[in-house]
């Protein structure tokens, strides 16, 4: 369990850039989103309903009932 000195990092999805990042500072209508793309760090207010957080990151997987072999 965490303690009240450790920070949480918090991983989000922002789909109109296509990239996953970290919330730096939460707000009440916006958050500053902080995210690499290209090798090129940004920090960017994102309003609070156009991201996703993550609450799980792990490598992708096949559902194979779907697919058509």
């Amino acid at each position: 369990m965490a303690s009240n000195d450790e920070e949480m990092i918090e991983y989000v999805y922002i789909p109109d850039e296509g990239v996953y990042g970290t919330i730096v500072r939460y707000g009440a209508f916006t958050s500053l989103i902080e995210y690499f793309d290209g090798g090129i760090g940004y920090t960017i207010e994102v309003p609070n309903d156009e991201y996703i957080t993550v609450d799980e990151i792990g490598v992708g997987y096949i559902d194979e009932e779907e697919d058509d072999f």
